[in-house]
């Protein structure tokens, strides 16, 4: 019942402040990346960021009949300077240098807050990690995780649409493996995105979540991955992450992969991920939203079965999905204009 509570909390302050944002009208103009022509609000995020204050002050006055992680509180800051990061870039642009100098602080603080992965189970056994690299192997999970919603925030309703099933998908691992903190996080991303796409997953969006949105989400769900390795006793649900935005990940990856091929300057605006081709070829967005959403969600179940029955750190799991969808990206591409 408390986590219901926390979470129409966050849902119904988001839904309203966002409401307020759309009224406000902060945006920004639409340029040759976009897969809009229009201008449209940015300034969603910040509706986020209130979902989660109204949570976290209620928070502060209630007692948990479980205790939280020592590191909830002080990471809560963390979502918050990182949110505070998104709304700098929107309104100055910053340079790419800067932001992501800045954001590796941001994420090298939170792994310190919560620690590191110091392990990689492969089915029966698992490698046991060095300090210093299941260190900034962690720090590299939060940052790509980062980057990776921030680059697909580009369509009506889709990052909302596929990170609330990721989320709400990491909520039910975090219970299956007793993780309270972990559970409060990913249900709390969750409560936020369903108030947020009332305005964003139509055919018109109303608003965008802009880079506080886009930092914010991706920010909470790998911190929450991390906490749930941490706070679970199966830490071979840390695969659950990458698995529940493998769609996501797999279409970062390889176009980044197709742009290293062609001598693109990798720190550049682009549109050359899969779902703005297969827009540029004639999908809506709420197709695009769809399909990648429907992906999502087969793959939220399997990760639930999987948890449940003790196969998620089957170490075949983990690539034979990655494998299905880099074979998916490939033949999609090959009948897709550049």
């Amino acid at each position: 019942m408390l986590f219901l509570q926390l979470a129409g909390l966050a849902f119904f302050t988001t839904l309203a402040v966002t409401g307020f944002m759309v009224q406000a009208g902060l945006g920004d103009v639409a340029n040759h990346r976009s897969a809009h022509h229009q201008t449209t609000p940015t300034s969603g995020g910040l509706g986020f960021v209130a979902g989660l204050g109204a949570a976290a002050i209620a928070l502060s006055f209630i007692d948990l009949s479980v205790p939280l992680h020592r590191s909830f509180t002080p990471s809560l800051s963390l979502i918050f300077a990182v949110s505070m990061l998104g709304f700098v870039d929107d309104v100055l642009t910053l340079s790419a240098r800067v932001k992501f100098g800045t954001l590796l602080i941001l994420c090298g603080a939170v792994v310190y807050l919560i620690g590191p992965v110091t392990s990689l189970p492969f089915g029966q056994t698992a490698l046991k990690l060095p300090f210093i690299i299941g260190f900034f192997g962690s720090v590299l999970w939060v940052f790509v995780v980062v980057n990776t919603i921030n680059f697909m925030d580009g369509a009506n309703g889709f990052m909302g649409t596929v990170m609330m099933i990721a989320s709400l998908g990491l909520f039910g691992v975090c219970l299956i493996c007793g993780a309270p903190s972990a559970a409060i996080l990913a249900l709390l991303n969750t409560a936020i995105l369903l108030g947020f796409l009332p305005y964003n997953r139509r055919r018109k969006a109303l608003i965008f979540s802009g880079d506080v949105g886009a930092l914010f989400v991706g920010f909470v769900f790998s911190m929450t991955v991390l906490l749930l390795f941490t706070e679970a006793e199966n830490t071979a649900a840390l695969y659950a992450g990458p698995l529940l935005i493998l769609p996501f990940l797999t279409d970062v990856f390889l176009t980044l992969i197709r742009r290293v091929r062609r001598k693109e300057n990798l720190l550049t605006a682009h549109n050359m991920h899969l779902y703005q081709r297969l827009i540029r070829a004639g999908w809506s967005h709420l197709q695009v939203t769809w399909l990648y959403g429907f992906i999502g969600l087969v793959l939220a179940n399997i990760v639930l079965l999987c948890t449940h029955i003790g196969l998620i750190g089957s170490a075949g799991l983990l690539p034979f999905f990655t494998g299905m969808l880099v074979f998916s990206y490939y033949m999609a591409s090959r009948h897709l204009p550049e």
